[in-house]
């Protein structure tokens, strides 16, 4: 019985120099970003290095972030990347943070306390946290209106009851979100169907909800035109003309030099607005 135990503890052990080993490897490959863990599932930061002295002769303080909030977690790792690798960013920020966290999980005290220094999300949603969100907040970077689609690995979605009947279809658990939930649960209403003929599919975040509908696990969703998928999809046109969210910069951060370069960075997560017309603010006209 101890040779046994002992034969377990050794195979244990060497279970976890292994682990440990590879962990190790994958953490020098990317020495520059923070590994993700259960407790910051939602986010991925990195520091900016030795910061260079800025026009004052100043450096940042330890620990002074640079904080963004996207609503999604694609590219994200580019984004965070390509701050902390910017002399700009450097001379003001000694850490960048970037988090997708549910945008349920926004609150009014979030936009009063300025705790992002940019906000992806739709004017109308934060309106309704603090109407007067726009004396904290600029516009930094909107987009025309866009299409959105029904999705389907199998076979061309049809808006009729008949086709839905017995699909199970993912929606966002957010009812803030127009492109997974409000246009979605329109369109199924219009088609007059009911929550009996067709199963709904709650999800916490647009990563989950891809990854469900790729593993096929749900049968049907709505995204736009830009969804990164693993093969081909068919689609069909459930709105064409909804409402895009913008980008909003912390007014403090009033630097011309520093919007330019957040402006230029963002253009990393374009393969996801792909198709959608950009419009820079007027304070970063002239970059």
């Amino acid at each position: 019985m101890i040779g046994l135990w002992s034969n377990s503890l050794k195979r244990v052990s060497i279970l976890l120099i292994v682990g440990g080993a590879v962990l190790l490897s994958i953490w020098s490959v990317r020495p520059d970003v923070a590994a993700l863990t259960p407790g910051n599932y939602y986010q991925i930061h990195c520091q900016t290095g030795a910061a260079a002295p800025s026009p004052s002769g100043s450096v940042p303080a330890e620990g002074q972030q640079l904080r963004l909030l996207l609503v999604t977690p694609y590219h994200a790792d580019e984004l965070v990347q390509r701050l902390c690798q910017s002399e700009t960013v450097k001379q003001q920020f000694s850490q960048v943070e970037v988090s997708w966290k549910p945008r349920t999980e926004l609150t009014t005290a979030d936009l009063l306390n300025e705790h992002y220094d940019v906000i992806w999300n739709r004017e109308h949603f934060l309106t309704g946290l603090s109407p007067d969100f726009n004396s904290y907040y600029d516009t930094l970077l909107q987009f025309d209106h866009y299409a959105v689609y029904w999705l389907s690995m199998t076979s061309e979605p049809v808006l009729t009851a008949e086709y839905f009947s017995g699909k199970r279809i993912g929606l966002l658990d957010a009812p803030s979100s127009h492109t997974h939930h409000l246009l979605p649960l329109r369109s199924l209403r219009q088609a007059q169907v009911n929550n009996e003929a067709a199963s709904l599919v709650y999800f916490r975040d647009a990563a989950s909800l891809y990854e469900a509908f790729y593993q096929g696990q749900i049968d049907v969703i709505s995204a736009g035109q830009s969804l990164p998928a693993p093969a081909p999809v068919f689609k069909t046109l459930l709105d064409a003309n909804a409402t895009a969210a913008t980008f909003f910069v912390r007014q403090q951060l009033a630097d011309t030099r520093l919007r330019c370069e957040l402006s230029a960075a963002l253009m990393t997560l374009a393969p996801l607005w792909e198709d959608i017309e950009s419009h820079r603010s007027d304070s970063s006209e002239s970059c």
